[in-house]
């Protein structure tokens, strides 16, 4: 179907839940209409683990649906695609887009407000942005892991920053929810929350491979370390029940 906020883009949906198909040539072009167009636009990184979490949440799912973006990340999101006969999704390592889109606002002169992590963390990434995008103008920032009285004058300071986009990582009370929630009421642009994209300019956490993304590899080192991370075999066999269920319905 058409895209509800983006011309000439595709907007799927797969067991209800929404996938934006992205062209990797189109990112630029996306930022710059975000950037120069009025209202907020969250754009949202699917994981597997989000998209169970839109299965049975409705007020995320309805997040989803408003979003200006919400892009596959997860390989089991790609096969079930394969599996309805879907169009193909186009994935993107959340670290990766993320770069591309501040490169594009960057040209434009835009400015950026970070809100998470830690202390000494955010400041690594605030010097980072600085070296990597010159033409950004950094308008604020402020570590995450606050407690709720300190969120009034955050909000505050964002409002008065006015940034083109709001970068949100680790440490935000409701996580995706957060930017959707208090997105009507700051006057920003674009939200993204990434929380890889602050790990990894933080020296926190190393980028996949392109080939170990490609293939959906990279995650499996941290299943042998976490071994909760091995229930996700009941959570696809659960998966793998509903796209075989939906793909029955819909051929009778």
């Amino acid at each position: 179907m058409d895209h509800p906020h983006v011309t000439n883009l595709q907007r799927i949906t797969l067991l209800k839940v929404p996938l934006d198909i992205v062209p990797e040539n189109q990112i630029a072009q996306i930022a710059r209409q975000f950037a120069e167009t009025p209202g907020h636009k969250a754009i949202v990184f699917l994981t597997y683990s989000k998209f169970m979490k839109a299965r049975r949440d409705a007020e995320f799912l309805a997040h989803l649906n408003r979003a200006a973006l919400v892009i596959p990340v997860s390989k089991s999101l790609e096969y079930g695609c394969h599996f309805l006969k879907l169009p193909d999704p186009v994935r993107h390592y959340p670290f990766d887009f993320a770069i591309k889109f501040l490169g594009a606002l960057e040209e434009k002169r835009r400015t950026v407000y970070l809100l998470g992590e830690h202390h000494e963390a955010i400041q690594k990434i605030a010097a980072t942005m600085r070296t990597s995008f010159p033409g950004l103008t950094l308008v604020g920032r402020h570590t995450g892991h606050y407690n709720r009285d300190k969120e009034e004058p955050i909000l505050l300071a964002i409002q008065k920053a006015t940034p083109t986009i709001l970068l949100v990582g680790p440490g935000i009370p409701g996580r995706e929810k957060w930017a959707f929630r208090q997105g009507a009421t700051l006057p920003v642009n674009i939200s993204l929350h990434s929380e890889e994209t602050f790990q990894i300019m933080a020296g926190r956490k190393k980028r996949p491979s392109k080939a170990a993304y490609r293939k959906g590899t990279y995650e499996f080192p941290l299943s042998l370390l976490n071994p909760l991370r091995l229930n996700r075999i009941f959570s696809y066999t659960w998966f793998g029940l509903h796209l075989l269920l939906y793909r029955f319905q819909k051929n009778n």
